[in-house]
């Protein structure tokens, strides 16, 4: 029996673009459309991201290569406790996001954010960020190892609403997605940014995870497949959301909320236009 995430409205800010709260030093920001916030990634070691360029844009998509750029759990976790993210708190639910490089780093992560977990709605796992060497992606290329180790973080964490982030490389998504449910997790977050390159304006190659609208179609074929496997794991759908149509699109296909990502780089106020439209088109 899967659990089901409570949200005032299904909309949620998708780790990454979220950074750890910043837009809520925006006054105007429409938190009234947002239903959860998830966090950028947080790795068990601190990590200081990739040299740049970091980000190129073109019209329809973009490269980025932060390379999950965090603190660290460690230092995570002082500021939490100093009340650095209160703030957030306030305004609407968050979701923690914990990687790892190796299967033991995920398992440590995991027991050091334990004892803090009831202050957050969710932890989403991040199984698919390609701007890593090591981590990321690389954890689903063994499944023994990666089902092992789904199967040690459910045990870890009985009671926590556990969100797997699935990209579509690999394999088929709904075979990952599959492996989740049987894990005992709840949900899954599909799909992240694929593995893309390109060059800039400087002629400089750039090698990174692909994301921007032109990703929307790949998300619904993803919800859409997960969702036909998978009647009842929750779904977040991420990828390609920049107008009102495209969350719309997503909820016909199966997803239980939508997350919003690069979009909120070029407007912020794009929350409120969705989520007042998915508003709308739940109350039909």
């Amino acid at each position: 029996m899967f659990s089901r995430l409570e949200l005032k409205v299904p909309l949620i800010i998708a780790s990454g673009p979220g950074g750890f709260g910043e837009y809520a030093k925006l006054d105007d920001f429409p938190w009234e459309y947002v239903g959860a916030y998830t966090l950028k990634t947080v790795t068990y070691n601190q990590k200081c991201g990739n040299l740049p360029p970091r980000m190129y844009a073109r019209d329809g998509y973009m490269i980025n290569r932060i390379g999950l750029e965090n603190p660290g759990i460690e230092e995570f976790l002082s500021t939490l406790k100093n009340g650095e993210y209160d703030h957030l708190f306030e305004k609407t639910k968050l979701i923690l996001s914990l990687g790892g490089d190796d299967y033991q780093e995920y398992i440590e992560v995991t027991k050091k954010a334990k004892p803090y977990l009831g202050r957050f709605a969710a932890v989403e796992y991040n199984f698919s960020c390609p701007n890593v060497s090591k981590g990321g992606l690389s954890i689903v290329t063994d499944m023994i190892e990666w089902q092992s180790l789904l199967l040690e973080i459910r045990k870890e964490l009985p009671d926590t609403f556990l969100i797997a982030k699935l990209g579509i490389e690999g394999g088929f998504i709904e075979n990952f997605a599959e492996k989740v449910a049987q894990a005992g997790w709840d949900g899954v977050t599909v799909i992240n940014t694929i593995r893309g390159l390109m060059f800039n304006d400087d002629r400089e190659m750039l090698l990174g995870g692909l994301s921007g609208p032109n990703l929307l179609p790949i998300t619904a074929r993803a919800v859409y497949e997960v969702r036909k496997k998978l009647p009842d794991i929750y779904i977040v759908a991420s990828g390609g959301v920049y107008r009102e149509e495209d969350a719309e699109q997503l909820l016909k296909v199966g997803a239980d909320a939508v997350s919003i990502g690069s979009a909120i780089f070029q407007d912020e106020q794009v929350i409120f236009r969705i989520g007042k439209h998915v508003l709308e088109y739940l109350k039909k």
